[in-house]
C-alpha cells in the first residue's frame, strides 16, 4: 500500500487540514492517509490543548472523511520529543512492506536543516510538500540547505504539491473560536465548546 503520513499539532484540526488531506489522497491516489498528532515538537512552544484532546478532535474530523483516512497515536507511544525521524522509523516497523509518504507544509519544511537526522529521513519516506499561506515554494527553497535544493530539482523523494489551501491557521482559531467556528468541522467545534478548550484565548 501507499500510505501518507500527515503530521502536525492539530491544535485544533480545521478544514484547512482536512482539505489538504483530501486533495493529497485524490492527487496521489494514496491507499491510506494517517493524521499523525504530534506529542511535543522540539522546535515549537507547548501546545495549548493536550495530546488527548487533539487526538480526539482529529478522530472526530476523520470519522466523516471516508475509509482512507485515519489517525495514529504513534508519537504518544514514543517516549521522546516528536522527532519526525523517530516517528517515521516506528511507522516503517509497523508497515514494513508499504511505501510511506510524509505530507508537510512548506512553512514547516523550510526549517528541515534543524530536524533531527534530516538527511536520513528520505530513506524512510518520500516527502510531499504542500504550499502553505505565508511561504511560497521559492521562499522555502531559498531557506533549505543545498542537498535539499538538489533533491527538489531532481524530484528525488521530494515533490511539491500546489493546493488551493483554506487560508486559516490554528492560532487564529484559538484566538477567536466564535469568529472562526465555521472553519472547524462541526463535531470538532462541538467538542471544543463542550470541553471548554482555548477559552483563555477567546
Amino acid at each position: 500500500m501507499n500510505i501518507c503520513i500527515f503530521g502536525g499539532a492539530f491544535d485544533p484540526v480545521h478544514k484547512g487540514h482536512t482539505a489538504i488531506a483530501v486533495s493529497a489522497v485524490k492527487k496521489y491516489n494514496f491507499d491510506k492517509l494517517l493524521f499523525m498528532v504530534s506529542k511535543e515538537p522540539p522546535h515549537k512552544s507547548t501546545h495549548k490543548a493536550s495530546f488527548f484532546h487533539r487526538y480526539n478532535m482529529v478522530k472526530l474530523a476523520v470519522s466523516n472523511m471516508g475509509d482512507k483516512f485515519d489517525v495514529t497515536d504513534i508519537e504518544e507511544k514514543l517516549n521522546d520529543l516528536s522527532y519526525t525521524f523517530n516517528s517515521l522509523t516506528a511507522l516503517k516497523n509497523i508497515y514494513p512492506n508499504d511505501k510511506l509518504y510524509f505530507l508537510v507544509g512548506s512553512d514547516i519544511f523550510a526549517s528541515i536543516e534543524k530536524w533531527y537526522n534530516y538527511k536520513k529521513l528520505f530513506d524512510l519516506a518520500c516527502f510531499i510538500i504542500g504550499c502553505r499561506p505565508g511561504i511560497s515554494f521559492n521562499n522555502m527553497i531559498n531557506q533549505v540547505p543545498k542537498d535539499i535544493k538538489e533533491r527538489i530539482e531532481k524530484k528525488d523523494k521530494i515533490e511539491l504539491f500546489q493546493i488551493d489551501a483554506v487560508n486559516i491557521s490554528s492560532s487564529e482559531i484559538r484566538e477567536n473560536i466564535k469568529k472562526y467556528i465555521d472553519f472547524l468541522p462541526a463535531d470538532v467545534a462541538e467538542y471544543i465548546i463542550k470541553n471548554n478548550l482555548y477559552s483563555k484565548e477567546v
